[in-house]
């Protein structure tokens, strides 16, 4: 996994200093094998091990967010942090809660979330032991000072009577303002359906029951309903902007939607419907390789953080391979209360270096006029520019006029003869197999576009009027993180993508691209 699928050796990338400088650009375009390592300096991973399930909290003392998160390193997921001021550069590498003894209720380590009383802090957390019944429970640590914990046996908290006595975790604890108390989710299923148990307490120690929240894919959604399939919740996590509620939670289901979703209200008692207005509907905030997202304000700025898979492809179990590296948008309400994942400030600030770049050549239709390219596809056939590999972790920024195209974008790993690249498709269409606009990441056998193709991830697109999108691609050794508009992202995994050429395509009419930088930090 950490090599790159390869053609052959190449030369040497040239180090790019002057943007102006174009005898700096490595024009080769052979295949290069690169191992990935060292540090992930803005999608984080620690060096050793992966992330899995983070479970973010901003801590208001030192006005930083603590990213607690599972680490898997062949471990039983113990807690570890790192923090970060603005989610663009992170700090320390900590394990804060280790995994129980074995034949312990908390053997092994899941999902829960942070929360400070007076001048304590709890932990709510998962205790998991397949071994025994029930297999899991809700238990809690305590801590002065956010890194040094102790746990409290004493506030174990198992599944009440019709709850699933083997799926009862994540806890997630937040002060719920309607109630002057403060409430816990738990994910869990009742009356074989996915479910949210929901308990309250005064002093985050004694906890009561309260009516769950109830998963329902009926067309009419009642007071405590959450408008889903999903077969279990995993992760949620509840908040309020402006007058609207959120219910965010992965959704287990084994398909092409395994992904983070999110729930509007105007209560936390529901009713949880998706979010529509007249431009239709909204749902997610990212593709499959966003899940179990959750998210963490300062009072003003609100992210949302996941994991992205080390894989590409789904196992034996239809899912994407758990744990991987940190990826985090910044949240925005737009005016029908729709949440948009957008590029944080820091890391599009962060690349503010410019590397010279060149269009090394092209292929079908392609006009170059000072760095501006018209690409015009020919008879069904791709037409696509060529440019150079880069050999940093970089921030692509580019603006598409798509007005006389439906199919366009980019493929990464454009080598010579490739006989394996991947491409991020825009398909502008509702023909596709969703019904929508979309975008598409594909691995494809050849840089024609018209060779074997398959889908691996997809997440629906917004189209402006004009056909203008502003796109920001933001590359960390295998991490590509796509940002359009200001109101999509989409993650993905490309192992052959880092330190090889790349191309930007045009399958159907014609796209004109303009202010193209590529920049460093």
């Amino acid at each position: 996994m950490a090599l790159l699928t390869s053609c052959k050796s190449g030369d040497q990338p040239l180090p790019v200093n002057n943007p102006d400088d174009t005898a700096s650009v490595d024009r080769s375009t052979s295949c290069t094998m690169v191992q990935e390592t060292g540090l992930f300096q803005t999608f984080y991973k620690p060096q050793q091990g992966f992330v899995g399930d983070p479970m973010p909290y901003y801590n208001a003392d030192d006005k930083k967010y603590y990213l607690f998160y599972l680490y898997e390193n062949a471990n039983r997921h113990p807690i570890y942090v790192t923090k970060t001021s603005d989610y663009a550069t992170f700090e320390g590498f900590t394990e804060i809660l280790p995994a129980g003894a074995s034949g312990s209720q908390d053997e092994w380590i899941g999902t829960g979330s942070f929360m400070k009383r007076g001048q304590t802090y709890y932990c709510f957390y998962t205790g998991h032991n397949g071994n025994l019944n029930p297999a899991e429970k809700v238990m809690v640590a305590t801590s002065a000072d956010l890194l040094n914990w102790t746990k409290q046996p004493s506030g174990t908290i198992p599944a009440a009577v019709g709850y699933d006595q083997n799926n009862f975790r994540d806890p997630h604890v937040y002060w719920d303002e309607s109630r002057g108390s403060y409430v816990m989710l738990v994910t869990t299923r009742k009356d074989g359906k996915g479910a949210i148990a929901r308990y309250v307490s005064t002093d985050l120690n004694s906890w009561s029951i309260i009516d769950p929240l109830l998963a329902t894919a009926a067309p009419a959604v009642g007071k405590q309903e959450i408008e889903t399939d999903a077969e279990i919740l995993e992760c949620p996590d509840i908040f309020k902007m402006g007058s609207k509620w959120y219910l965010t939670f992965s959704r287990i289901n084994r398909d092409e939607h395994r992904k983070t979703f999110y729930r509007i209200a105007d209560s936390p008692d529901g009713p949880w419907r998706i979010c529509r207005d007249a431009d239709g509907h909204h749902e997610t905030f990212d593709g499959l390789f966003l899940y179990a997202g959750k998210t963490a304000t300062d009072g003003t700025t609100r992210y949302l953080s996941g994991w992205c898979s080390t894989g590409q492809t789904v196992n034996n179990n239809n899912e994407l391979p758990w744990s991987g590296s940190l990826i985090s948008h910044k949240l925005v309400q737009g005016p029908t209360g729709r949440l948009y994942p957008t590029i944080p400030a820091a890391i599009n600030n962060k690349f503010n270096k410019e590397l010279a770049f060149e269009k090394l050549n092209a292929v079908g239709n392609v006009s170059e006029n000072n760095k501006t390219y018209s690409i015009t596809a020919q008879s069904g056939t791709r037409s696509y520019a060529r440019f150079n590999r880069n050999t940093a972790s970089v921030k692509m920024s580019l603006t598409i006029d798509a007005s006389q195209s439906d199919h366009f974008g980019f493929s990464f790993g454009a080598c010579d003869d490739p006989s394996e690249l991947y491409s991020i498709a825009f398909d502008l269409t509702s023909s596709n197999r969703w019904g929508m606009p979309a975008l598409f990441m594909n691995r494809e056998t050849g840089l024609g576009g018209t060779a074997g193709k398959t889908e691996l991830n997809f997440t629906p697109l917004i189209v402006p009027a004009n056909k203008v999108f502003d796109v920001k691609i933001v590359i960390e050794k295998s991490i590509c993180v796509v940002y359009v508009n200001n109101n999509v992202a989409f993650t993905n995994r490309i192992y052959k993508m880092d330190q090889n050429p790349w191309t930007i395509y045009a399958d159907q009419g014609t796209i004109k691209v303009n202010t193209m930088k590529v920049e460093k930090s």
